[in-house]
């Protein structure tokens, strides 16, 4: 039985479209991550930041606050930035799906009008074979 090539394109479409999806599921958990660690640090920021404050004590010792400071501003940083390129990352799955699905539709609905078209193809030679089978009075009897 011959594979008819459509059917074969669409499903190799509709195996590219789940590897977009798997993809842009892939991208959104590494977003979910950055987020959560840019917020981990930060809330770390305000609690020592609390502690700094409220705590007369520590109050003497500013200099190794200034450096863990320091430190962990970079490490926001970092965090942050994981955040921006994570969402650009995931935006760009999103568009990569996107495309992939209107591939797939446009190609479903190429499938189905060639699908349609063979339907009239082969409605139209019974019609012929019919009007023939008139034309020629029908004389035909079987022999059996």
């Amino acid at each position: 039985m011959a594979h008819d090539p459509l059917r074969v394109l669409l499903r190799v479409r509709q195996l590219t479209l789940d590897a977009a999806r798997r993809h842009l599921a892939d991208r959104m958990r590494s977003e979910a991550a950055a987020v959560a660690r840019s917020a981990e640090v930060a809330m770390t920021i305000a609690q020592e930041t609390s502690a700094q404050t409220a705590r007369p004590e520590l109050a003497g010792v500013p200099n190794a606050y200034a450096a863990w400071l320091a430190r962990i501003k970079d490490v926001q940083c970092a965090a942050n930035e994981a955040v921006r390129s994570s969402a650009l990352a995931t935006a760009d799955a999103r568009v990569s799906v996107n495309d992939e699905r209107v591939a797939a539709r446009a190609l479903e609905a190429v499938s189905a009008l060639a699908e349609e078209t063979r339907r009239r193809n082969l409605a139209q030679e019974e019609q012929r074979m019919l009007d023939e089978a008139a034309l020629h009075g029908g004389t035909r009897r079987w022999s059996g």
